[in-house]
């Protein structure tokens, strides 16, 4: 028993100093595209990363389609999708997908006649969809429109929109994230009572015109909710509010545009945040892309000195600082962590609490916690009772959050990137 003990328990917190180093973190980050066409007579193909892409969590594998507009997708083609997949995933690569009849801008003139063989094209690639689902971070898109972006197709009406997105949702079984290309197609969708109820949880929005122009090219829209209503483009800054509030805990993001003027650092930072931004190219627009790394970032602690590039890309998706520990009672420890990432973490991870004695002896406690929760610019304070009797030794504290699905490490930003920080240590 605790009251037993007559030994007075004494805590010291470790060094929590927040540092600036890249994370490499599951889930978030820049992303290379890799381009892909599924011919007719496909022959054998040796795939590559390319150099840039190594040191990245994520990569956009964009599948042409096109040459199968008139037809079911033979078996060969299946089989080298799935090639596809496998290299990406022996790689440890988390995958964003999308499927597209067009890669040339010329969407509905590419496209299938019939919205049927969408669907059968849908049907036939989602039970291997959902086999890699583990390795998938989300699927972009419905197939149509130029370069799979949901824009330039004949199928993009109501009634085939919502219709795709529930063959789609369907033929994966729910098993990963979905998205569409702009908030209004999310209120269209979700706003209709024939939509699939698993679209609710797993329904997110992709960007690929970010800060090209006042509308993100298109994205949004220059009127007021009031003005249009519900289920029109609204005004940027409506657009963004309703991002912070609808895509907390959803995969969001795309490509970065230059426009005119260009968009600095910080003011891109404010937005990538309202977005949750957690993905961006980080090849294109090369011409946004130099801007920032031009920009030398100041008066930010620990990231004073670093470019604006290096600051976006540190922040893109979850980021967690453990701010603060105190051991309140004899059992109870108190632990603040701050997420000041853009975004959040979108799968489940399991979070423990290891005590390190003396001797190597490591004994490990599960949090009740769930890391899904830890908001984008928010603190969470996590209170762990414990055991009295693992304390009568000497021991250290470290934490440990982990991916369910594969075991992968979530670094925090404090001290030197640790996957396992120290929290402090008992005496």
């Amino acid at each position: 028993m605790w009251g037993e003990s007559k030994k007075r328990i004494r805590f010291r917190k470790a060094d929590l100093r927040e540092t600036s180093k890249a994370l490499h973190n599951p889930g978030c980050g820049w992303y290379h595209v890799y381009h892909f066409s599924i011919a007719l007579q496909q022959g054998e193909e040796a795939f590559y990363l390319d150099a840039g892409s190594e040191d990245e969590e994520l990569v956009l594998l964009l599948i042409d389609i096109g040459d199968f507009r008139s037809r079911t997708l033979s078996e060969e083609a299946i089989s080298y999708v799935e090639s596809i997949l496998r290299f990406f995933q022996e790689k440890n690569k988390q995958m964003i997908l999308r499927f597209a009849y067009d890669t040339e801008g010329k969407g509905a003139e590419k496209e299938p006649q019939s919205i049927f063989l969408v669907k059968q094209h849908m049907k036939q690639l989602g039970k291997l969809i959902k086999r890699y689902a583990g390795d998938i971070l989300l699927l972009q898109g419905i197939f149509v429109g130029s370069w799979g972006e949901m824009h330039g197709s004949k199928f993009l009406y109501p009634k085939a929109m919502l219709d795709l997105i529930n063959i789609l949702c369907q033929a994966t079984e729910g098993s990963c994230y979905l998205a569409v290309r702009t908030p209004v197609q999310w209120r269209s969708i979700l706003s209709d009572t024939a939509a699939d109820p698993k679209l609710k949880e797993i329904l997110a929005v992709f960007n690929d015109g970010i800060f090209g122009s006042p509308t993100d090219m298109g994205t949004y829209g220059t009127e007021s909710r009031k003005e249009d209503g519900a289920l029109s483009c609204w005004s940027r800054r409506e657009e963004l509010c309703w991002q912070s509030e609808h895509l907390r805990g959803r995969p969001n993001g795309g490509e970065a545009l230059q426009g005119n003027p260009p968009v600095g650092y910080e003011q891109a930072a404010v937005e990538m945040q309202q977005m949750h931004l957690g993905y961006l190219n980080s090849v294109y627009d090369s011409a946004q892309l130099n801007y920032w790394k031009e920009e030398v970032v100041k008066k930010r602690g620990c990231w004073n000195g670093l470019s604006g590039y290096a600051y976006i890309g540190r922040h893109l998706g979850y980021r967690f600082v453990v701010r603060d520990v105190r051991l309140i009672k004899k059992t109870l420890l108190e632990i603040t962590i701050e997420n000041c990432g853009f975004g959040e973490l979108c799968e489940e991870a399991e979070c423990t609490l290891i005590f390190e004695e003396g001797g190597g002896i490591f004994r490990n406690q599960p949090i009740d916690t769930d890391a899904r929760k830890w908001e984008s610019g928010k603190q969470v304070v996590l209170h762990i009772e414990f055991p009295g009797k693992q304390l009568l030794n000497r021991c250290r504290l470290f934490l440990q959050v982990r991916v369910k699905r594969n075991g992968s490490a979530i670094c925090f930003a404090n001290g030197d990137g640790s996957e396992c920080p120290m929290l402090g240590e008992i005496r």
